[in-house]
């Protein structure tokens, strides 16, 4: 089975904001809990996520939520503080960060450093792959949807300490799949007639 990965494109519309401090008006509702940026092409994160959520439980999968989705900068800020130190400690992890290096404390999971993680952007979910077949789901079916792992479990037969098997996220968001573009569509139209009818 592969491990399906993209790295993170950051829409044009997105990056005139800060991340972490996404306006409420624009994020919406995950189905799994949580909240991510509803805006640009598509119906952004929200709707190609929800889209998948639906096909997922159709498939009798149910794609739980493990985090916020959209992260604050203030809480990107709580965990990265709660996770890494500035004194060196043999970690093959590290963030730069205010000038230093910070060191991943032992036990901790990875994050980004504050201003820079994927969540912040609301193009991130972080999953209960714990449930049995979430995981192999996600891997086949979440890139249909523009959903992917921000990276590898390993490089070149070594294990990559970045890994997050649980975090995925909406690789590129100004480019949704013909799957999400043809919804897209029929979302569209529904809601047209639907105003029409009064």
């Amino acid at each position: 089975m592969g491990h399906p990965y993209k790295k993170l494109v950051v829409p044009a519309e997105l990056s005139k904001l800060t991340n972490g401090k996404i306006p409420a008006d624009q994020l919406g509702k995950l189905s799994c809990g949580g909240t991510a940026w509803k805006g640009g092409a598509c119906g952004g994160a929200v709707f190609s996520f929800n889209l998948m959520y639906d096909h997922a439980k159709r498939e009798g999968i149910e794609l739980k939520a493990v985090s916020e989705g959209f992260r604050s900068y203030d809480r990107q800020l709580a965990l990265f503080l709660d996770r890494y130190q500035t004194t060196p400690n043999g970690s093959q992890v590290t963030r730069k960060w205010n000038n230093a290096t910070w060191y991943l404390k032992a036990g901790k999971s990875p994050s980004a450093s504050p201003g820079t993680s994927p969540h912040g952007w609301g193009l991130a979910q972080d999953l209960n792959v714990q449930i049995p077949g979430v995981y192999d789901w996600l891997c086949k079916n979440a890139p249909t949807y523009g959903w992917y792992l921000q990276g590898p479990p390993s490089y070149f037969g070594k294990k990559n300490p970045e890994y997050e098997a649980w975090h995925w996220q909406l690789s590129d968001a100004e480019k949704p799949t013909k799957v999400v573009r043809k919804a897209w569509r029929k979302w569209v139209k529904f809601v047209a007639e639907a105003n029409a009818l009064g």
